[in-house]
């Protein structure tokens, strides 16, 4: 009697305790998912990725500006803030033929062109050749519409010439235009007389 009692005592705290384990587990589970779910636990996810937006980018400016070097910036910085880092552009800078609200990319090579200097050999350029009617063209300083002028060359090509000159700074020569793509060794000749550097 006893020993029937002592088994039915077992099988009934077993009974409470496999009832209370179900419990337990499945709030357990409630409980994960609400803290996976949380919006602190999704603005804690949106912060982690948060940097990879930032990313930091290496530019090189040189010319006419205080301090030419190579800078760290944001992702998201455009020329103005480059030139700023390098202590502004000098007296002698040519405003007109840098664009200060283009977006920048890693490596980029930022050259800030100089005002065409009035010395007498330019004005033997500008003005006896003037006479004559065959003024040359300053691959160095001219624009788009200047450059456009050159036989063989049209807008695009001009293009091409002027995004050059930006990423590797002013012509040494004029035989270096043969590095600019489009420019072939037929086209050089028909510009090499009308050209200067």
């Amino acid at each position: 009697m006893v020993e029937q009692k002592n088994r039915l005592l077992f099988i009934v705290m077993l009974a409470i305790l496999i009832v209370a384990g179900s419990f337990y587990s499945f709030w357990q589970k409630n409980t994960v998912v609400e803290v996976a779910s949380s919006p602190e636990s999704i603005s804690a996810k949106n912060d982690f990725h948060q940097p990879e937006q930032t990313d930091e980018i290496i530019v090189y400016i040189s010319g006419a500006v205080h301090k030419p070097g190579v800078f760290k910036a944001a992702g998201t910085a455009r020329v103005f803030d480059i030139v700023e880092m390098a202590g502004g552009l000098t007296a002698e800078a040519d405003r007109a033929k840098i664009n200060l609200a283009q977006n920048i990319k890693d490596g980029m090579h930022i050259h800030v062109m100089d005002k065409l200097p009035v010395s007498n050999e330019h004005s033997e350029v500008t003005g006896t050749s003037k006479a004559k009617g065959d003024k040359k063209v300053n691959i160095n300083h001219a624009d788009k519409s200047e450059l456009d002028t050159l036989p063989g060359v049209g807008p695009a090509l001009a293009e091409r010439i002027i995004e050059y000159r930006q990423k590797n700074g002013s012509f040494t020569n004029i035989d270096e235009l043969r590095n600019v793509p489009g420019v072939g060794a037929s086209k050089f000749e028909k510009m090499k007389e009308k050209i200067i550097n």
